[in-house]
This record gives C-alpha cells, structure tokens and sequence, in this order.
C-alpha cells in the first residue's frame, strides 16, 4: 500500500482544538525548521511515499461575518507558507517525496510552473503538487485574485494546467543543455521553444525560464470530490485524495473515478486513489480508548464552524434554523455538505441540523469508520479491509495529535503493516522519483515529453 503523511504549518493541523493537546510540543513549533526536518527524517526512516502539505490561500472568515472565530481557534491561523519549507525537508533526506497545495487560482501559471520545476531539482524529482481552485472569498478581499464560481474556477483550473504542461513538457528538448565550455554555449536555442499558449483566461508565451527537471511535471494530486471536481481529476490527476465515511461510499467514488478516467481517454491504472483518514494507534485498547476520549475533549465547536462555513462559503449563523440547506447556493466547497447529507440520505436537512451535527464531538465510529482507532494490529485490520472492499491504493493517514500522533504512527503502527507484509521496509533505488514510487521504475508521465 502507499502512505502519505497529512500536514499543515499552522498550530492545530486537521482538528480544530488539538494545538491544547497536553502530549504536543509547543504550539509555536510549526514555525520551527528543526520540528520539520525531524518530521521528515522520522517519515523517511518509515519508508512513507510522501509528506503531504495542505494549505489555504486566505483567512476563514464566513462565519457571523468575520474572520476572529478562526483566528481565535487558530483555523488554520496563524501558518506559514509549506513551499518555503520543502527544500530544507529535501537536503535532509533522500527518499521521502513531498506534495504541497498549491492554487490554480490565486498564482500566475509561469510562476506555478518556475517554484514546481525548482522544487523537482532541489528535491531530485520528489515533489507533487496538490493542485487546488481555492475556495475562500478573503483571498479576494486580500488582492491575491479574484473570487470565482465553483465550476468556473475548475474551468480556469483546466487551462491553466494546459499553460503550464507546455511549459514543463513542451519548452525545452532533453537535449537542449549542451554546457559546451569551448563553444561558450550553455544550451541550444534551437531546442528551446515557447510555450505559445493564448486561451480564454491566460497567455503564456514562454520559453519555460527553468530547464527540465527529473520529473518535468510534478505527481498531480487532486481532491476535489464534486462531479466537477472528479471530472478534474479524470482529466489531469495522478493520484487523488478522497475523504468517505464509510466502506461503500468510498467504493462508488473509486468506482466512478476510474471509469471517469477511462472516458477520457486514460487507462485507470494510471490513477492511485488514497484515502485521507485520522489515525490513532496505541499500545493497547485500553490507551487508544483513553487517546479517543482525550482527542473528543479537545473539540473545538466554534474552531470546526469557522472552518466548515469557510469551505462551503455558507454562514451558517445568517439563516434561520429551519431554512432548508437545499436552498442555499454553494459556491464554495461542496464536498463538506455532501459528506453531511450522506450520513442520512432520507432526511430534509435544515441549518439548525447541520449546525448541530457540526458541533458535537468527532466520535470514531466502529469498524474503522471516520478515523482508525486502536492497537496497531487492529488498525492494520481496519486498512486492510478499507482496501480490499474500495480498491483504494492507500492511505493519506491524518495523525492525531499531530506531533505525537506522527510519532505513534511511525513507531506502532508502521512496523505492524510491514510484519504483516503490506508495507515496504526499505526504498527501491530503481526508482528514486516520486511518480516512479506510485508506477514503478522509468515511468514519467502519461503526457510525453519533446
């Protein structure tokens, strides 16, 4: 199976609330470099695929109206730009691959396509990109660009991968770098091109102002999970991050993906599906039952409304209680609210009912539904049943807490999969990229190069 690692550079990763966790060191050490690299030293000596860095662009400020519930509760607020940290994780390793959110929306493609192709040659060709829209109207408010429809957004996204696969593909030959010290000539310019790319929402003229990389276009992650989002994904992506609450949920979306995948034109084997999952592992029942009861203590009721009405840019505080959710427009995140419905399909939901749901406690659910909770052999059950019954290739595994989580995962739980044999004990140097580790050795892209 795969394994990623889920991160933020923020103080409370994944759980609003977790930043009070009394086994977490300091809050402030998501600023810190040392605490990345020993992350990341930590994550390589577990043989993990990848770290996997997810950001927002912007403040989660729908909620009442204003963004002080976030930054109160530290949604995602304060945090630190994941990109800036990648290339002191890679000199510090020499495995570990690392995939950082990064938005199609709020950054110009050459320059997209300039901080992924330095990011491949500073880490040997281990990098992805977790290619998101954006979703937060703030990020307007803030000049950074402009707020777009849910659809039109992915519509934009569409061609902006079009400008900047010219840029990484199309620009320059392999053999356009001759270094002829006696001819004074570094490259050749008849093997440089421009991209020439003129469509509805950018033009990119090139050529490509970096050189090819080990990868040239880096692993492309996606998550979205809307039908426009999926459709996305079918088109571009090579590994996709899925949340389900159950087993057969999970299986008609990997099911719907591949076929996707297929109408356009790819082969589904081209397509690693993993499932973003909680995860926490102890020794014994009897502490893993204590680390559950501890993690639901520290939910944050006010922190997981800032975040969700900034996903779905609905205010759930500006409707009455009895507005039925059907009538609101989403033109934000739609994942969140399908996620909602579908733990009662059959029932009219209204903002009072999800406001309610929203705010009780995160309960794992049993049969490793929601997070997988447990000794390491009971979770390892858990993964292995997820597999066989989607047809997902592995696990983006959210730990939590997130410092000592990361370390419970890496030291319990980890070991067990690999004595069971569903996990790597050592890299294969035959493949020293990180698409090579999803689809094996020589593998570059299913987009070809000049």
């Amino acid at each position: 199976m795969h394994l990623n690692l889920f991160t933020e550079c923020t103080p409370s990763p994944s759980f609003e609330g977790l930043w009070r966790h009394p086994q977490e060191p300091d809050p402030a050490v998501y600023r810190s470099l040392g605490h990345w690299i020993a992350l990341a030293a930590r994550l390589e000596e577990a043989c993990f695929d990848a770290l996997f860095f997810a950001d927002v662009h912007g403040v989660y400020d729908v909620y009442e109206g204003s963004w002080q519930p976030a930054v109160r509760e530290a949604v995602q607020i304060p945090s630190i730009d994941p990109v800036l940290v990648i290339p002191a994780l890679a000199a510090a390793t020499r495995h570990l691959g690392f995939a950082v959110t990064y938005s199609t929306t709020y950054h110009p493609p050459y320059l997209c396509a300039r901080t992924f192709s330095t990011l491949d040659h500073l880490t040997g060709g281990r990098i992805g990109w977790n290619v998101v829209t954006s979703y937060l109207r703030s990020a307007e408010a803030n000049g950074i660009g402009e707020f777009l429809a849910h659809d039109v957004r992915y519509d934009r996204a569409d061609e902006y991968l079009a400008a900047v696969r010219a840029l990484w593909e199309d620009s320059w030959s392999d053999r356009a770098v001759v270094a002829d010290v006696a001819g004074g000539r570094y490259a050749d310019p008849a093997l440089v091109r421009e991209a020439g790319h003129e469509g509805k929402w950018f033009r990119v003229r090139g050529p490509h102002q970096c050189e090819p990389s080990p990868q040239r276009t880096p692993v492309l992650y996606q998550a979205g999970a809307s039908g426009r989002g999926m459709a996305f994904a079918a088109r571009h992506a090579e590994v996709v991050f899925l949340t389900a609450a159950d087993r057969k949920r999970c299986a008609e979306q990997v099911a719907e993906l591949r076929r996707l995948v297929r109408e356009a034109g790819r082969d589904p084997a081209s397509l690693k599906v993993l499932l973003g999952i909680p995860v926490i592992v102890a020794p014994t029942a009897e502490e893993a039952a204590a680390k559950v009861e501890l993690f639901t203590s520290l939910h944050s009721a006010e922190g997981r409304l800032a975040k969700w009405c900034g996903w779905t840019g609905v205010d759930l505080g500006g409707y009455a209680d009895d507005t039925p959710i059907e009538s609101i427009r989403v033109e934000g995140t739609r994942t969140p609210l399908d996620l909602i419905r579908r733990t009662s399909p059959d029932r009219d939901w209204t903002v009072g009912d999800v406001r309610r749901t929203l705010t009780l406690p995160h309960r794992p659910m049993r049969g490793g539904r929601f997070m997988l909770a447990g000794t390491p052999e009971e979770v390892a059950a858990h993964m292995t049943a997820w597999i066989e019954q989607t047809g997902i290739d592995g696990f983006n595994l959210i730990p939590c807490p997130a410092s000592a989580g990361a370390v419970d995962i890496c030291d319990l739980l980890v070991p067990q999969l690999q004595r069971q044999g569903l996990f790597r004990r050592r890299y294969d140097p035959g493949e020293p990229t990180l698409r090579e580790r999803y689809f094996g050795a020589g593998h570059r892209d299913h987009g070809g190069r000049p």
